[in-house]
This record gives structure tokens, C-alpha cells and sequence, in this order.
């Protein structure tokens, strides 16, 4: 099972989103977590069906769009409805529920518009990690994907984020059993420059076996597509130890 996750920078032109969708078709990953997004960048046509956060933004933008080729059993409601959506998908290793998410960036100023530098994020770090434990409560059996634009690097302390977010963000992952694949050592040096920040975090059962298949920097072919790299990762169809 691929799974994949990639900030679009909004997807609003059409000449790009026919690239965009072109590396997406490329990297052929079951499961999409797409981050700042937008209806245009329609995947329907490609076999997906979508779960969606509100169409606020200009004009049909989206902060996440969930896109599964696999049977989506349900939709899970989240705290955060703008920021964060969620669903349980039928897959090869069992029920899924798949977690997308934007945590705040550097800059995010916050409901209020007040907040300083890096506070926003480390102030929604612990409630959706405290969502991601009751969400494993409510859905007994699910292997958990937290996947999205988590604005920070892990495994390593260059390029993005805060010594203290990152240690809020490993707390939360090592409390929900969730391993992040996309860490920087398993970065493919040779495709991404720099770390990642948009990252697929997996249930510890699957995701210590799973490992980093594609990625891409933001410009491909020299059009700038997005200020992010894009990522997919593979885990295993099988559940460890069954026959």
C-alpha cells in the first residue's frame, strides 16, 4: 500500500495542476494526503474519491483533500474542521483511518491574530495528538496515518521548525504508537534536497517496515509546481507475521 502527501500551493492554475497531476499519476500512491489544495486539482478522474476540509479558500481551496482509491468505509469527524479531515479506508493490511492535517507554520499568527513565531504550532502539536488517542479509542482495530504538512522536520535539527515542536511532535507520535517514515534519514538524498516537512506518519505494527519510494523536489521540469517536495511511501500488505 503507497500512501503519498504533498502541499500544492494552493492548485488554482490550470496549466499546473496538468503537471501536478502528472507527477501525482506518476507516483501512483493508493492513498493521497494533498495540503493546500484545490477542486481543480481533481483526482476523481484518476479512480480517487475525496474527503475533503470546507471549500474556503479562494474560491474552492481546501486545506486538506484526502484522495483514496481504496473503499472509503467512513467519514471520522475532527476537532479542526478547517484544518484537519479524516476517514477510514478499507486497505490490504485492515481498516485505516487516515488523518490529514496543516499544523501551523512558523508565522501562523493564530485565531486571534496575535499569537508570536512558532506558538501556534506548538500549541496545536498536543491537541491533535490528544485527538489522534481518542480517535484510536473510538475505532478499536484501525492502523492510524497522520499524514500532511506538519511545517517541521524530524530527525534532524536543520531547515524548519523548533527544538520544541519537534519534541512536542515526538511525544505525540510515540503516545499514539505512530512512526514517521518520512524522517529525514529516510529521505532519498538524491531526489530531495532538504528535508522534508510534509510527512506520512504510520501505526508502528506497519509503518516500522515501511520506507520512502518517491519523492520530488517543488520545481519539476523547471516550473514551480509548489514550495514543497512531495513524498510517497510504501508499507506492507501484509500484516507482520501473518501468514
Amino acid at each position: 500500500m503507497k500512501l503519498g502527501t504533498w502541499n500544492v500551493e494552493y492548485a488554482a492554475v490550470e496549466a499546473k495542476n496538468r503537471l501536478r497531476l502528472q507527477r501525482l499519476v506518476q507516483a501512483d500512491a493508493d492513498l493521497w494526503v494533498l495540503t493546500e489544495t484545490h477542486d481543480r486539482l481533481d483526482l476523481a478522474p484518476l479512480g480517487y474519491t475525496a474527503v475533503s476540509t470546507p471549500a474556503s479558500r479562494r474560491g474552492g481551496g481546501r486545506w486538506v483533500t484526502l484522495w483514496s482509491r481504496l473503499p472509503i468505509v467512513e467519514v471520522v469527524p475532527t476537532a479542526d474542521v478547517d484544518r484537519t479531515t479524516a476517514a477510514i479506508i478499507e486497505a490490504p493490511v485492515g481498516p485505516v483511518l487516515i488523518y490529514g492535517t496543516v499544523l501551523p507554520w512558523h508565522s501562523d499568527s493564530g485565531p486571534g491574530g496575535t499569537a508570536k513565531n512558532w506558538s501556534e504550532h506548538q500549541r496545536v502539536i498536543p491537541e491533535q495528538g490528544a485527538e489522534w488517542l481518542r480517535l484510536l479509542a473510538a475505532h478499536q482495530g484501525v492502523h492510524l496515518v497522520v499524514a500532511g504538512d506538519l511545517n517541521t522536520t524530524v530527525g534532524c535539527s536543520t531547515y524548519y521548525g523548533t527544538k520544541l515542536g519537534r519534541q512536542l511532535l515526538g511525544d505525540a507520535l510515540d503516545r499514539a504508537g505512530l512512526v514517521c517514515v518520512t524522517r529525514d534519514e529516510n529521505r532519498p538524498v538524491d531526489l530531495v534536497a532538504r528535508p522534508f516537512i510534509d510527512h506520512v506518519c504510520v501505526s508502528r505494527e506497519i509503518g516500522e517496515s515501511g520506507k520512502v519510494v518517491d519523492a520530488w523536489e517543488g520545481v519539476v521540469d523547471g516550473v514551480r509546481l509548489s514550495d514543497h517536495s512531495g513524498v510517497v511511501i510504501e508499507v506492507p500488505e501484509v500484516e507482520p507475521g501473518a501468514a
